[in-house]
């Protein structure tokens, strides 16, 4: 593997290689939680893969391979692709969002309400991860499935019972290693690829501040730190309180999942055809002048940081490639750029390719539409003296707020940590009174967001509104309102000589009596997420906002599949990284079932 990698690596070292041309069976654009196993399991099933990534391959750097390193995973300008967005588009509401980023005169970021004079206002911060492995590099690796809903609605409005959750479950066993479970647990596997732990939960065992506050949670909303929470139980979807937090890292806080995924099949003695490119940026998908259009390749701009979003970018324009697959090309570009790729190819909405001047081979509205992602919140506060017990890990909370409309809605972590959302050098560090649970709010009623071209040049990001709460603002603040209400009452129970304590949000000072409507002005304005989905969505070919078929192909055009998080009509469960995991294996499923039956997609 490491001959494969540095032999691009040294053709790369330029920031421009001669133009090569070659052919594959399958062409896989982008190497995440969706492409990197996509592209590992059609390399094993024999058939000559090449997975393209614009970063490098940084698995043995230890801010990466260790999975408490994640914050610094996620400020590292080796992998960095940093994106502004837009949370609406009133310029007064934006102005008041707290972690409001700026590009200072001398270039530097300022992060406030009060840049220097000069600055340029940039948004709101949120990065994304150029490397091996894609964002599944710097998350924090929660795996929790989504509700059953979120599956059986799929295949309700396909007609595809194989999306039914009863039948998905056999991908997460497939790829899962159960670490946290007793072996032969029913609904979990033990051979798969992607090693699932909790934290350790033996700091219940010893009387510490940190052990109190979580067991003070515990009487508050039931449950156990060692609970199963990808449990296949029948009423999964209603059990509340306490869980074990469970995140795609060995036992040792290795990170395990696409990166090694790709590097144990590049390794493997079978010798699978499979080729990893990095530094390879696709601008765009190549079609053939065909009746149907059929996607028969890639163009590829060759060489380091080309991207405008890579804090290293410095202007450079690679040489351009083309690269041609005889079966397939699956673009796996993530939320924000596979859209982008796709639109650049001359797939998406007519009138905005038409005002780039991008020839339509496939006008298709619902490209970059659709842009969903959770509202993010916390109750953060500070102890009136230094938390003791403060190494043990996070504990999950699920909750179903009175107002939810069906399922559980609420997913918190808790632990003494404070995680306000993303900004350059996140996060802030309050020292060791800090102590906070987190939450994200499932399936919001408002999905308007989108993302959409700024011109047709490949290098420059996107932009991007999640034009969050236009629907169904008051229902989705008050059930947000609610959860901080439960972890206020619960982490303030812990009294003297650990409290008072005094609130940082979303009701900041010691014992204060803020109304609802000031709570729910503070969540709104400071919300904040980092799991955006849906903007290459599945659906029926009769709903023109539906991009994608059943088996990920897309509507109109032949040998295209996208197989990522943009592929999810809406937001699957609280974190989509174990999800994403999921499909790639039946998006695999499906591709290789067409190639053996000699069919074209």
């Amino acid at each position: 593997m490491v001959a494969q990698l540095l032999a691009l690596g040294l053709l790369a070292v330029a920031g421009t290689v001669a133009q090569i041309e070659a052919t594959y069976d399958y062409i896989v654009v982008g190497s995440g939680p969706g492409g990197a196993p996509l592209a590992a399991n059609l390399a094993r099933a024999g058939y000559p893969t090449l997975l393209l990534e614009a970063g490098d391959d940084l698995g043995n750097n230890k801010n990466y391979s260790d999975m408490m390193n994640f914050n610094l995973a996620a400020n590292d300008d080796k992998s960095r692709w940093d994106f502004f967005v837009s949370h609406s588009s009133d310029e007064e509401r934006e102005a008041k969002y707290e972690r409001t980023t700026w590009r200072k005169p001398d270039g530097s970021f300022y992060v406030g309400l009060d840049p220097p004079e000069g600055s340029e206002r940039l948004g709101i911060y949120y990065p994304r991860s150029a490397t091996l492995g894609g964002c599944a590099m710097h998350n924090g690796g929660v795996c929790a499935l989504p509700s059953d809903d979120d599956w059986d609605a799929i295949a309700e409005s396909t007609g595809d019972d194989s999306w039914l959750a009863k039948n998905m479950r056999q991908y997460f066993t497939r790829i899962e290693t159960a670490q946290y479970v007793e072996p032969g647990t029913p609904g979990h596997g033990y051979t798969g690829y992607l090693n699932l732990t909790i934290s350790d939960p033996t700091f219940m065992k010893q009387a510490s501040d940190v052990q109190e506050i979580a067991g003070n949670i515990i009487k508050e909303v039931g449950g156990d730190v060692t609970r199963d929470i990808n449990a296949p139980d029948p009423d999964r979807d209603q059990t509340t309180g306490v869980f074990g937090l469970a995140s795609h890292a060995d036992p040792n806080g290795h990170r395990v999942g696409s990166n090694t995924r790709i590097r144990a099949t590049l390794d493997d003695p079978a010798k699978y055809p499979l080729t990893v490119q990095l530094q390879s940026l696709v601008t765009k998908v190549l079609f053939s002048k065909t009746k149907i259009p059929t996607a028969i390749g890639v163009e590829v701009m060759r060489g380091r940081s080309l991207y405008q979003a890579d804090p290293r970018f410095n202007g450079t324009r690679g040489r351009i490639s083309r690269i041609y697959a005889k079966r397939e090309v699956i673009v796996a570009g993530g939320a924000f750029n596979t859209p982008q790729i796709l639109k650049l190819s001359g797939i998406g909405p007519a009138k905005e390719l038409k005002k780039f001047k991008i020839p339509v081979i496939k006008d298709l509205p619902g490209v970059g539409e659709k842009l969903a992602d959770n509202y993010e919140g916390g109750m953060l506060a500070l102890a009136s003296k230094p938390l003791n017990g403060t190494a043990a890990g996070p504990i999950a909370v699920l909750l179903k707020t009175p107002t939810a409309r069906k399922n559980r809605n609420i997913y918190g972590w808790c632990k003494s940590f404070a995680f306000e959302g993303f900004w350059p050098g996140f996060p802030e560090d309050y020292g060791p009174t800090e102590y906070e649970c987190a939450f994200v709010h499932m399936n919001p009623r408002s999905q308007a967001g989108y993302v959409r071209l700024r011109s047709s040049d490949p290098q420059e990001p996107p932009e991007i509104n999640f034009n969050f709460f236009s629907e169904g603002e008051d229902e989705d603040l008050t059930e947000m309102l609610d959860a901080a209400k439960i972890f206020r009452k619960a982490i303030t129970a812990k009294g003297a000589p650990v409290g008072p304590w005094n609130e940082k949000h979303p009701c900041p000072g010691v014992n204060q009596k803020c109304t609802d409507a000031a709570q729910k002005e503070f969540l709104k304005l400071q919300t904040y997420s980092h799991h955006a989905a849906s903007t290459a969505g599945i659906g029926p070919a009769d709903d023109k906002m539906a991009v994608l078929d059943s088996k990920f192909r897309v509507h109109g055009v032949k040998n295209l599949r996208v197989v990522d998080a943009s592929a999810f009509p809406t937001v699957p469960g609280a974190f989509p990284v174990c999800p994403v995991f999921m499909i790639a294996e039946k998006a695999s499923d499906d591709i290789l079932k067409d190639a053996r039956a000699g069919s074209s997609s």
